[in-house]
């Protein structure tokens, strides 16, 4: 049998058990295309793992350049607030240098909550959550219901 993709080893797999026939070439046939599409899983197999490994290194990446990105915002913000607390203590609001403007200036006002309880409801939103384990549960006990349904899927596991 020439080298198939797994695709085609399915089709003619398919193919050969909707024949439904008991004829020994049949099933001689049958062995070889389930034998090659278990070689066929292994190397699927090995090319997921490789491509797991591959994943938790970018992972591991991320992690560490995250950290070190908010390392080096901490390091900003620190020494701006270092110079602004200078240019305050000095009163030295506003000055220019060859290379740069400095300036102390007044940002756009915030809002800050004091009490939220007393905030008139027409200032609140709310956001609907659905509490999934809540209604799983639920429906798993009998409860009957037209908006909802527990599903069963199947996925794949290799070990």
């Amino acid at each position: 049998m020439e080298n198939f993709t797994l695709y085609e080893l399915t089709e003619l797999y398919t193919n050969l058990m909707d024949l439904d026939l008991e004829d020994e070439q049949v099933q001689e046939a049958l062995e070889e295309i389930d034998e090659k599409i278990e070689v066929k899983a292994d190397n699927i197999a090995k090319l997921i793992r490789g491509l797991e490994g591959q994943k938790d290194i970018c992972k591991a990446e991320e992690e560490r350049i995250y950290a070190r990105r908010k390392s080096i915002e901490n390091r900003i913000k620190n020494l701006k607030e270092y110079l602004q607390a200078t240019m305050i203590a000095t009163d030295k609001r506003k000055f220019k240098t060859d290379l740069f403007s400095f300036n102390i200036q007044k940002n756009k006002a915030s809002l800050k909550i004091l009490d939220e309880e007393k905030v008139p409801e027409e200032y609140v939103e709310y956001n609907r959550t659905v509490l999934k384990d809540k209604l799983k549960k639920a429906i798993a006990e009998g409860l009957e219901v037209d908006y909802a349904e527990l599903i069963q899927t199947e996925s794949l596991r290799v070990r």
